[in-house]
């Protein structure tokens, strides 16, 4: 283990003067220009290289990289208001859902109790109960049908 610590530190060590090497350009006989980190051979004439570069990023105008910018953070803020809105509608549409599905299942439970028939009564306001006559039954089921067609779709 204490090997493979002094070699990964001399790695690290001799990194930095790696990349700090110096660069020689030349041209042959030919005349091709060649590179190299090696001087070249014999007497040919060399120049030294000292900042070696990647190929040049185009650049844009500060002021259109200015206006880019902008444009993009504009951008950047409408899909974000795009996004939370479509945020509401779908919690929205979730909601209405959630109350159709509850309304449905408080419908069909009444439309089965209407159904069912027998001693039905209603609460009064004052906590009592009050029974429903034949008529008011068969009114009560008329309007748990419509509630069931309203409130429930076929597909659950």
């Amino acid at each position: 283990m204490s090997k493979a610590r002094w070699l990964a530190f001399g790695m690290i060590m001799v990194l930095p003067w790696m990349a700090h090497a110096q660069v020689y350009k030349w041209k042959d006989k030919n005349g091709v220009t060649l590179y190299s980190d090696s001087p070249p051979p014999g007497n040919v004439p060399y120049e030294l290289v000292d900042n070696v570069r990647s190929a040049p990023k185009t650049a844009a105008t500060p002021s259109g990289n200015a206006e880019s910018q902008a444009a993009r953070n504009a951008a950047a803020l409408r899909r974000q208001a795009e996004a939370e809105q479509e945020r509401r509608n779908d919690e929205k549409k979730r909601a209405e859902d959630e109350a159709r599905k509850t309304n449905c299942q408080n419908a069909r439970a009444n439309y089965q109790n209407f159904k069912v028939g027998g001693r039905i009564y209603k609460m009064t306001p004052e906590g009592e109960r009050e029974y429903l006559g034949d008529e008011d039954i068969q009114r009560g089921l008329e309007e748990a049908t419509k509630e069931v067609k309203q409130y429930c779709s076929d597909e659950e």
